[in-house]
C-alpha cells in the first residue's frame, strides 16, 4: 500500500541564517492554505518576544 506523508526534511547553513529561516518558511507556507498570514503572524509574536528577551538580557548584562 501506497504510504503518503506530508514532511519536509531540511538542511540548513547556520552561516546565513536570515535566508535559510525565510526558505524554511517559503516552503511550510503551501501545505497550509489560507493560513499563511496566521503562520507568518505566529512567526512574528516568536520573533517579537525572543527580540525583547534579548532586551531583557541586555539590561542585566
Amino acid at each position: 500500500m501506497a504510504r503518503i506523508e506530508p514532511v519536509i526534511r531540511l538542511e540548513i547553513d547556520p552561516l546565513q541564517p536570515v535566508p535559510e529561516i525565510c526558505a524554511v518558511i517559503m516552503a511550510v507556507a503551501p501545505y497550509h492554505p489560507g493560513h499563511e498570514e496566521a503562520i507568518l503572524q505566529g512567526v512574528k509574536e516568536a520573533v517579537e518576544q525572543r527580540i525583547a528577551q534579548l532586551k531583557g538580557a541586555e539590561k542585566l548584562g
